[in-house]
């Protein structure tokens, strides 16, 4: 009998997974909720709950000294009861101290985790719908991502646009979105869309299963520890040769909302370019985006003095709130 091929049978399973998803089969938040189910019904230790576990590490903690002495053979019953009263001093002893050291740091893991919720109550985290438009990048991400091998991610990709650019110049183009009712609205359009943060997504690929990434949104508003964490993981996540795009409304773009919400604020493309050249990528290429909704609208045509207003609107919105959307495009040595 031939050895059975996993990682075929993975990859078969993958794909049909990607097909039905991308038919419409099934929500973008079934695999959410799937998860959701098997950590409330896996055994105790098992979920990612802290609470659960820290319980089942508390119920585990405490060593029994009377080991079990039954047995189908009874001299070895008799023996094991002879063995338990005579040794029963010392495995006492040892089991109060383990008992000890373990309930001991149980409780302090317990009063590390009250603290780090407190920390969690005082620290603003913000919400994907307060980050700034994102801007059109695909004249300069599609046809740097045209030609790569192997599959192209978009995190987080919206409603799919870039995704369906991609797609539509030969890409094996997926993407991930946060927002549950953007990737739902992507999936119903045909794409390959899935309901995911990229940093958890990106946590869950082997090392180089893709053969590109766009990082867009979230990079704009995510603290810059867990930027650069995104950037690791998205590297290791490229193939030899595969390519990192990163596109960015710039720091001026941020309304003031975002700014004051938001763990972290956009970086400068410069900063990009030390980022991805400290993880050992070339840069191919910086290029200036437009496309930023402005944030001051016009006044209606009939207002008196309408086009004197609208004009000076255009210049603040132009000075205060646009103009420095770009992308930088890097590539993995191969």
């Amino acid at each position: 009998m031939s050895e059975i091929d996993l990682s075929r049978i993975q990859d078969e399973i993958a794909e049909e997974v990607r097909r039905r998803r991308a038919a419409g089969d099934f929500p973008p938040g079934l695999e959410q909720e799937l998860d959701a189910m098997f950590a409330k019904y896996a055994p105790a230790g098992t979920s990612d709950d802290f609470d659960d576990v820290l319980a089942a590490a508390e119920a585990q903690s405490f060593i029994h000294a009377d080991v079990p002495t039954a047995s189908q053979r009874r001299p070895l019953a008799y023996v094991k009861r002879v063995l338990r009263k005579t040794m029963a001093w010392y495995v006492r002893f040892v089991a109060q101290q383990v008992t000890a050291f373990a309930g001991t740091v149980t409780r302090a893991v317990a009063l590390l985790g009250h603290r780090v919720e407190a920390l969690e109550r005082v620290t603003l985290v913000s919400r994907p719908p307060l980050v700034a438009p994102t801007v059109d990048a695909s004249a300069v991400v599609v046809p740097a991502l045209a030609g790569v091998p192997g599959r192209v991610l978009h995190a987080e990709c919206g409603t799919g646009a870039l995704v369906g650019a991609l797609a539509a110049a030969g890409a094996d183009a997926y993407g991930v979105e946060p927002v549950e009712a953007a990737a739902m609205e992507a999936a119903q359009a045909g794409l390959d869309v899935r309901a995911d943060t990229a940093m958890a997504h990106l946590g869950k690929l082997a090392p180089a299963a893709l053969g590109g990434v766009v990082l867009s949104g979230c990079v704009d508003w995510l603290a810059p520890g867990d930027v650069l964490a995104l950037v690791d993981l998205a590297v290791r996540a490229l193939a030899p040769g595969g390519v990192l795009a990163v596109t960015s409304v710039g720091p001026r773009a941020v309304s003031p909302v975002v700014a004051d919400l938001s763990p972290g604020r956009p970086f400068h493309a410069e900063t990009w370019r030390h980022v991805l050249s400290g993880h050992g990528l070339e840069i191919a290429q910086v290029a200036a985006l437009s496309g930023v909704a402005p944030v001051l609208a016009p006044v209606p045509a009939g207002t008196p003095g309408a086009d004197v207003l609208n004009a000076n609107i255009d210049r603040l919105n132009a000075e205060l709130f646009a103009g420095d959307a770009y992308a930088v495009v890097a590539r993995k040595p191969r």
